[in-house]
């Protein structure tokens, strides 16, 4: 099993938005795309869910290959594309986003939203142990969005792909805006999901999260992809983006 994506371009008009970006997630390891703000990370993370919209002509050139066992999808090949994506999404393809109690739906309690996911995988609908999953308690089940805290908007996220039995799993800025203690507990839960064989694609702009728990590193730049080496060789890397990215990672670390 594995994502596969290559010479990925999107277009605004004439203008390059992402250019020749390729990039591979596969099971129990950790893709981290690395980049500063407006460099094409999220942007190209949407085109694997097919979900880059509003934008002429948008997807110019793409060429996705998702494994699946024996079968394999090329939903950028179809004639109908949203109808191509609509079997990827969830059962193989999660998607996180940076605000995901944005993304929750606010009318009904999380741990309905929990059971949904659980009935369309086929497994029973309790959302206690998914819950239990990423560390809430099952009383969280009741809460509805808004009276959720980041941390835990985000750990229910987890536990949503999880329930859902997402086999890959896309995450956008998961730590920002919590504090150290939350942002130390989603990235436990990000572990655990890799090691239970969920292959994950961690959006950042932060190289320290790459050490933590990197297998991968993809640093982006102006829609291109600069780096792209183990994440165990971060002091090789040699792009000038790169460098400054890990310099301003030695300033905030004190070194």
């Amino acid at each position: 099993m594995s994502v596969h994506l290559r010479s990925l371009r999107i277009q605004a008009g004439d203008r390059a938005l992402v250019s020749q970006v390729s990039l591979r997630i596969l099971p129990g390891k950790i893709t981290v795309l690395v980049g500063a703000s407006g460099s094409g990370k999220t942007l190209s993370a949407r085109s694997l869910l097919g979900l880059v919209r509003g934008i002429e002509p948008g997807i110019v050139q793409a060429d996705l290959e998702i494994q699946d066992g024996e079968k394999t999808h090329r939903p950028y090949d179809a004639r109908d594309r949203e109808a191509a994506f609509a079997p990827i999404r969830g059962p193989l393809l999660g998607w996180l986003p940076q605000n995901p109690r944005a993304a929750l739906d606010p009318l009904r309690a999380v741990g309905l939203q929990i059971s949904d996911c659980l009935k369309l995988a086929g497994r029973q609908s309790d959302p206690g142990p998914w819950l239990k999953r990423v560390n809430l308690a099952s009383g969280v089940g009741a809460l509805f969005p808004h009276q959720l805290s980041g941390g835990m908007a985000q750990r229910i996220g987890i536990a949503l792909a999880l329930a859902r039995g997402s086999r890959f799993l896309i995450v956008d800025e998961p730590t920002t805006g919590l504090d150290p203690s939350l942002r130390a507990g989603i990235l436990q839960e990000l572990r655990a999901a890799r090691d239970a064989g969920v292959g994950l694609l961690l959006i950042t702009h932060d190289l320290r999260l790459v050490r933590k728990l990197g297998d991968h590193l993809l640093v982006m730049d102006r829609g291109c992809i600069v780096e792209d080496r183990s994440a165990q060789d971060l002091g090789a890397m040699k792009s000038p983006q790169a460098q400054a990215l890990w310099q301003a990672t030695a300033r905030l670390e004190g070194r």
